[in-house]
């Protein structure tokens, strides 16, 4: 049994917000079989208080003889959590999440629901972003840390390493449109202890109609990721688009994924195909097959997995019906 109810009162102005929220977890377990001396009933209740704040500052701006909206948004976000004792409980479904922008402002450190980490920290960022005056975002800028009062205690697991540091990595990214079609997204993990970068992400996507997309993509974690990835639709002939994604890691010198697949629109109907290669593990690899052909405003022959495969593998893809 888990239960997780929330209480949350956001406050609203034109150029504010203010979000006090509390809540708890309360998690019990019916076990069978444990360990002599573990009990089969383990159960835990933790409190947690969080505040969400930030401002928002507008100025006019020109950008190259364009008139624009730069907004200035600092944000403090503050967590409060307690203490208590989760060693015995078990783990079923729960990890550490990944250290990224959204998690600097999450209430648990762990996704699932077996872990509650115990925290006392408060998180800043600073966000400034270049509107045009249809309200367009052109460009955005973010930067954020999270400062630590107190070492944690909760791990994952007994063996866990926990963090003893008083402030996290720092995270920032950069992103926007390039004239009308063309657009970026740079994001960065620096460590000030160690002084260097732990990781990294660039991605370019050329995007000038529907159904026509190309992205580049590159990404970094030291020691561990470096990918290139590369994915697009376009058009080849009369009706015809071909699909594709080529996921390629620089370290293990190999292709993780590959898909190709070709749409043909013929109007009142479209038949898609296409095949998928994956690298499942190191000496493992996997092929697959799909297609289907749809009719528009009855149903359908074959998989929609197929459509799934292009919306996962291409960021922007369009069904051309």
């Amino acid at each position: 049994i888990s239960v997780n109810p929330t209480l949350a009162m956001p406050v609203l102005g034109p150029g504010y917000f203010f979000t006090p929220k509390l809540g708890a977890r309360h998690a019990r377990y019916a076990l069978s079989r444990t360990p002599a001396g573990e009990p089969d009933r383990p159960s835990v209740s933790v409190p947690w208080f969080s505040l969400d704040s930030g401002l928002i500052f507008e100025r006019p701006a020109e950008w190259f003889g364009t008139r624009l909206t730069q907004t200035l948004e600092p944000r403090l976000y503050y967590v409060y959590v307690p203490y208590r004792d989760q060693s015995r409980l078990p783990l079923f479904d729960t990890a550490l999440a990944d250290f990224n922008y959204t998690q600097l402002f999450s209430e648990n450190r762990f996704v699932g629901g077996d872990r509650f980490g115990d925290a006392d920290q408060v998180t800043w960022a600073l966000t400034t972003r270049l509107l045009s005056e249809s309200g367009v975002e052109r460009l955005r800028g973010t930067i954020g840390q999270r400062y630590y009062f107190e070492s944690e205690r909760v791990g994952l697991t007994a063996d866990s390493e926990l963090r003893t540091s008083s402030e996290s990595d720092w995270l920032a990214s950069l992103g926007g449109r390039i004239g009308g079609a063309w657009s970026f997204d740079t994001t960065m993990q620096y460590n000030p202890r160690a002084a260097r970068t732990e990781r990294y992400g660039v991605q370019l996507r050329y995007a000038p109609e529907i159904a026509k997309v190309l992205n580049l993509s590159y990404r970094y974690n030291r020691e561990v990721l470096r990918q290139v990835d590369v994915s697009a639709q376009w058009p080849v002939s009369r009706g015809w688009y071909a699909i594709g994604r080529y996921n390629y890691s620089v370290l293990d010198r190999r292709l993780l994924e590959g898909l190709g697949g070709l749409e043909y629109n013929g109007g009142c109907w479209v038949f898609r195909a296409v095949v998928q290669h994956v690298q499942a593990a190191t000496d493992v690899t996997s092929t697959a097959f799909f297609f289907q052909l749809e009719f528009n405003g009855f149903g359908q022959i074959g998989s929609n997995e197929t459509v799934n495969l292009f919306r996962r593998n291409v960021p922007g893809y369009s069904v051309t019906n």
